[in-house]
């Protein structure tokens, strides 16, 4: 079943990687290639942070989600404007950068409230990505309605035109969607490109058509690097996605390749990084770089929304497990142990608070060691039920996931029962982004959070069964206790569900 998150974790990370070197000269970049997350350099922003690229296709995806799968140009425009103006689908509550063309055709919007296709700006000179960046969940939209090409090129022409109208934007937008929407039907580089090619174009003008003859009368990916342009120029932008696509052979090669092209290299990389991500997968991406992603959790729990919609449109349902339970419930094994010795490749860490640099269960942090805190301390706040990955360091497993249990003891709070739920809910859904295939999880909301011992055993269960579709690879859950009674009270209500 296809999956979003896919394509959208993989353009995010790439405009994340991309982002510090935008700007930079290719030349220095040759001579000392980024190969891993980094701070700050071009826009002055923590690790992680993603810019103008990520938010506009996240807000798109939120339109979809919140017009229950309907396509709505001004819903678009209006959520672009909180974008621009509040900050809102961004890491920090500020945005990071916005192109020219965007921004005049955005304040055209909000002064006539206009028809927001017809505030796209058209002369020859908005000629840049900025529409590009946002077409990726127009693919998913278009693939799994099973459009056709008119119906393809209409939504393509009509969200372009939010904010880029000019024809020669167009038509590389409607590229772009035609090459990703058949890597999703074959997964196969040349195969898409070929598509591509043999598209009608009929409908462009002929100097636009003659825009394109690098990628529709040859072959873009035979070009030498120095014959290709990073610049935000439309053409420049998808001729250099193509070639370091094609010209690589994993997602982390495709993400280093597009960012070390320099000038606008977060779009590049973005759009680069959404087509490696339908290749390859999540699973492919460097698990540091999906650390390091800000929001990580909030787009994959956007995109499993997005999904949810489109494919509920098909009359299809996600969220269902295809595993009998009592084959889930036999591969839980309730221990009573030192959580860091359970063998599981990631142990799950309870946290009272949001903030991870303050720590957590204690017995974790102080055999993790000192690189465990540090690594926290970069992180932003999280909510109640939210999930974390970091590395496991001087523990002897891959990962630790933390989370955010509530507190039955602290009047302030209200609905622990549903964040606990939560809780399992995201500890699924973010273990399956790695290569989990155990884990080790603690009594959570049982002791110092002062949850009533039968609730947190019953949710702890039924979480692990309702939420087991998240991640199917799974397949050792190793529930660790510290206290004989709270031992059998599990084993209890375990051995009550299966049949």
């Amino acid at each position: 079943m296809i999956s979003s998150k896919d394509g959208i974790i993989g353009f995010a990370i790439g405009d994340a990687m991309g982002v510090p070197v935008e700007f930079t000269n290719r030349e220095k970049l040759m001579r000392n290639p980024i190969t891993s997350m980094e701070g700050f350099m071009s826009h002055n922003v923590p690790k992680g942070t993603w810019s103008d690229d990520t938010s506009m296709t996240i807000a798109t995806m939120d339109s979809i989600i919140n017009s229950n799968g309907d396509i709505i140009a001004n819903d678009m425009a209006n959520r672009f404007l909180e974008w621009m103006e509040k900050g809102k689908y961004t890491p920090s509550g500020k945005i990071v950068d916005i192109d020219r063309t965007t921004l005049r055709a955005l304040g055209k919007y909000k002064t006539t409230r206009r028809s927001a296709v017809n505030c796209g700006c058209t002369s020859n000179t908005d000629n840049g990505n900025g529409s590009l960046m946002r077409m990726l969940p127009i693919v998913y939209y278009s693939y799994l309605n099973w459009l056709e090409q008119d119906k393809i090129l209409k939504l393509v022409a009509c969200l372009s035109s939010i904010t880029h109208a000019n024809e020669l934007v167009i038509m590389g937008c409607y590229m772009y969607v035609n090459y990703a929407i058949e890597l999703l039907n074959t997964n196969n580089r040349k195969t898409a490109y070929s598509k591509i090619q043999n598209l009608d174009y009929s409908m462009f003008s002929m100097p636009t058509i003659r825009a394109y003859t690098r990628i529709l009368d040859h072959e873009i990916y035979h070009y030498s690097i120095d014959e290709i342009k990073s610049s935000s120029y439309i053409v420049d932008t998808l001729e250099a996605v193509l070639w370091v696509l094609i010209n690589t052979d994993t997602y982390n090669q495709a993400i280093i390749g597009a960012i070390n092209l320099g000038s606008d290299a977060d779009t590049i990389a973005a759009c680069t990084g959404g087509l490696a991500g339908i290749i390859y997968g999540i699973k492919s991406i460097n698990s540091d770089w999906k650390i390091d992603l800000r929001k990580y959790a909030e787009i994959i729990e956007l995109c499993e929304k997005f999904d949810e919609i489109l494919y509920k449109l098909n009359g299809k349902e996600i969220n269902s497990n295809s595993i009998n339970k009592n084959d889930i419930l036999r591969r839980i094994e309730i221990v009573n142990e030192d959580i860091t010795k359970v063998p599981a490749d990631a142990l799950i860490c309870a946290n009272t608070s949001g903030n991870l640099g303050r720590g957590g269960e204690g017995t974790i942090f102080s055999r993790a060691g000192i690189e465990l805190e540090n690594k926290c301390k970069e992180f932003d706040e999280l909510s109640r039920g939210q999930a974390k990955v970091t590395r496991a360091y001087r523990i002897d497993t891959k990962y630790i996931i933390h989370t955010v249990v509530p507190k039955w003891y602290d009047e302030s709070e209200t609905n622990q029962n549903e964040m606990l739920e939560e809780c399992y809910k995201n500890i699924f859904r973010i273990s399956a982004d790695y290569d989990i295939k155990s884990l080790a999880i603690p009594t959570l909301g049982i002791g110092a959070c002062k949850a009533p011992v039968d609730v947190a055993v019953k949710i702890a269960i039924d979480g692990i069964i309702n939420n087991f579709f998240r991640n199917p690879d799974i397949d050792k859950i190793y529930i660790v206790c510290n206290d004989s009674r709270i031992q059998r009270t599990y084993i209890e209500y375990l051995n009550s569900l299966l049949d």
